[in-house]
């Protein structure tokens, strides 16, 4: 578990700057740093820290950069360590959820869903992109994505037509209005498949990066050089320590 302050430290600090409805919330920043962790190039912080605004990061002076870049790394830290451990998993438990955890995990998909859209081409593929019956992996980490897409915008036109089709059939069949809500209430629990197909096909890419170093033995790595797994600290600290 990351520890909470932690998170209530980075949320004071953007407090610090902006006002509170400018800045992520607690639940949209740890769909945010999990959607970093499992994002195979992530070695430009900027981003990140951006889509903490919203995506329109104000101008800071010195002593906020400071700050900003000192709860924000610990935050960092923390989740890397989750990741690394294998212990980085949905933070849900939908069997057990009330309307205070729904709302909560609603917010998270949502932070979730901007952290997935920083590197867009890697998981929602290229606009009109057509797979080969082949490509089953690649196809169900598309619809991962589309469906956190749903869940975090409420908007399914990009999702699988012909599921919503029948699901919407079904919703009427119990005398109900099929809803963009209520689509998405009824597929919530999907979510964690979801997350754990696009952490698989993150991880997976990682691991292959890393490998691929690995058999490439004349290209030296320096021990303050970037790690190549791809999580953005130095290599000493990473794979290298």
């Amino acid at each position: 578990m990351i520890d909470k302050n932690l998170l209530k430290n980075l949320d004071q600090c953007l407090n610090g700057i902006v006002s509170s409805d400018e800045h992520f919330g607690i639940d949209e920043m740890r769909g945010l740093f999990y959607a970093h962790m499992i994002t195979p190039d992530k070695t430009d912080p900027l981003p990140w820290l951006s889509a903490l605004f919203y995506g329109a990061r104000p101008k800071l002076d010195e002593a906020q950069v400071s700050a900003l870049n000192s709860t924000f790394g610990a935050v960092y830290e923390a989740y890397n360590a989750m990741f690394i451990a294998n212990e980085l998993a949905f933070p849900f438990d939908l069997e057990q959820i009330d309307a205070d955890m729904a709302q909560s995990a609603y917010i998270w998909c949502q932070g979730f869903f901007i952290g997935l859209s920083i590197n867009g081409l890697l998981w929602f593929g290229k606009k009109g992109e057509k797979l080969k019956n082949s490509d089953k992996e690649l196809a169900a980490v598309r619809n991962s994505a589309k469906l956190i897409t749903g869940l975090a915008t409420k908007d399914f036109s990009d999702f699988d037509k012909a599921k919503i089709t029948e699901l919407k059939a079904f919703l009427i069949e119990q005398g109900q209005q099929p809803t963009n809500d209520l689509i998405a209430a009824t597929l919530f629990p999907n979510a964690p498949v979801a997350v754990k197909t696009l952490q698989s096909y993150g991880t997976k890419l990682m691991l292959a990066a890393v490998q691929k170093t690995a058999s490439q033995p004349d290209q030296k790595i320096g021990r303050n050089d970037p790690c190549h797994c791809g999580s953005g600290k130095k290599y000493k600290k990473c794979c290298g320590s």
